[in-house]
């Protein structure tokens, strides 16, 4: 009767989502000891040829992706190749910061905890696209806006450096080679696939992405930044997820009894480094980053569990420690509510033995803010276009030694701003801010911009993944 429940909650909720937002699809799996004791396909793979979810569709996972090259650290560890609390500097003498103290004492649990002292730097990712070394490189001229390990701050680019750094160690295997190796082989995972890699799809039946608006849905494209993986680039069905939330779940044993890392460093990982926000304001409480795992309280009980966002997908897994039991979901459509609603429905089931009887609560809540965004997106449009008659100081090419150069030129009608991917009409507001936004969102945030001219002709420029970091360009 439960499970009829279960089904019911989760009907409910993705119809109305779908009403809401345009959701495509999805696949949710709920583990209880040690298997997948139910699963769940809705909508499309292909909303275009109409071509249904399954077990077997394969999915973006994104950030999800970050427990998986922790796993590869704690193999590290646990081979004396690696200590969670040493400097990296041992393991590569040329990797340097900004904060020099910070770039003598980063570990391996900093770079995993998100304490590095560094903002999100994403907006790096819309250009550079150099390999992991220079990737790593870069983080010598990338700046702190808070100090070394006082504060929690998602920070993709860390993970690219952990990535890096277990390579390094192991004498220069791919990460991606050790994820098969090491983690999918002892698991028993048939098919998996990386970001970026030509012909990555070849045999596979991939959940195509789609993005919305918060209110349409339309198709896009898939990330493509091979090097920038470790931090989000595995592509796997959940039916295969499962079987690694299912080992986690059971202590960090694959189901023929083998070990993925020692009991030791299965609790390294598991256990809180350092408080975080919580997710979301529906009863996940004492919220802590563990090492690329989330460590909090629901309704009083223990879960361990992470997000991935990513263009076109968004994923939920997570298992709650000692209880054999845990969950899988990815749902191909960004900004939509449909992981976060669709985990509250499956962890009350885990936990109370059946959903409750509505979860209107939650998209009440997430469409409100959907709203307050695209009206916020309205006033900024309001503003006065800029032009190269109003503003010449600003038309050229801008450079900083870590994001390289962004160019301003005259459009057809304004200045544009390009900076690798992201393309933005700039404008000045009603309050005098110089801004642009590309049009694309992440979660409901939109991807924008903001500039400050400097006197001598530099730029300083904000983006919301930097915090209130003013980041230096100097004018060519």
């Amino acid at each position: 009767m439960s499970e009829k429940l279960l089904t019911a909650a989760l009907d409910k909720a993705l119809s109305r989502i779908t009403d809401e937002t345009g959701l495509v699809g999805g696949v949710v799996n709920v583990i209880k000891n040690g298997k997948i004791a139910y699963t769940y396909e809705y909508g499309y793979a292909d909303r275009e040829n109409k071509l249904p979810m399954t077990q077997d569709t394969l999915f973006d996972v994104a950030s999800t992706s970050k427990a998986w090259t922790v796993m590869l650290a704690a193999q590290c560890v646990d081979d004396g190749l690696l200590e969670w609390d040493e400097p990296i500097q041992k393991h590569i003498p040329e990797f340097t910061m900004v904060d020099e103290y910070a770039g003598a004492h980063l570990s391996a649990r900093d770079t995993a905890s998100h304490r590095s002292g560094l903002p999100g730097h994403d907006f790096l990712r819309e250009k550079i696209y150099g390999d992991r070394e220079n990737l790593m490189k870069k983080t010598a001229f990338l700046e702190p806006n808070v100090g070394f390990r006082s504060k929690y701050q998602y920070n993709n680019h860390m993970f690219i450096l952990l990535g890096y750094l277990v390579e390094r160690v192991r004498g220069g295997q791919l990460w991606e080679d050790q994820i098969v190796e090491r983690i999918a082989k002892p698991l028993g995972i048939d098919q998996i696939r990386f970001r970026g890699i030509n012909k990555d799809m070849d045999q596979v039946a991939p959940a195509l992405p789609y993005c919305s608006d918060g209110y349409k849905t339309e198709r896009c494209g898939y990330a493509t930044n091979y090097h920038s993986a470790p931090c989000g680039g595995i592509r796997i069905s959940m039916k295969n997820m499962a079987k690694w939330i299912a080992a986690m779940s059971r202590g960090g044993v694959t189901e023929s009894g083998a070990r993925l890392c020692s009991e030791k460093q299965y609790q390294e990982i598991i256990s809180p480094v350092i408080s975080a926000p919580e997710e979301d304001c529906f009863w996940l409480k004492n919220s802590s980053y563990a090492q690329g795992w989330i460590n909090a309280d629901y309704k009083g009980n223990n879960v361990v569990f992470h997000s991935g966002g990513l263009t076109g997908f968004n994923t939920q897994v997570g298992f709650l420690p000692g209880q054999d039991c845990g969950y899988v979901m990815c749902f191909n459509t960004g900004s939509t509510p449909a992981h976060r609603v669709a985990r509250a429905i499956v962890l009350d089931y885990l936990t109370a033995g059946q959903p409750e009887e509505s979860y209107d609560n939650m998209i009440d809540a997430w469409c409100k803010d959907r709203d307050a965004m695209h009206e916020q997106l309205k006033k900024n449009e309001v503003g006065t276009p800029i032009t190269d008659k109003t503003h010449p100081q600003l038309v050229g090419s801008f450079r900083h030694p870590a994001y390289e150069e962004f160019v301003i030129a005259q459009g057809e009608s304004q200045l544009e701003f390009t900076y690798g991917d992201f393309k933005a009409r700039l404008m000045e507001e009603k309050d005098g801010r110089i801004t642009g936004y590309s049009g694309d969102l992440d979660g409901l945030t939109p991807a924008g911009i903001e500039l400050i001219p400097q006197e001598n002709g530099d730029i300083r420029l904000m983006n919301p993944d930097s915090a209130d970091l003013k980041i230096l360009f100097v004018k060519d």
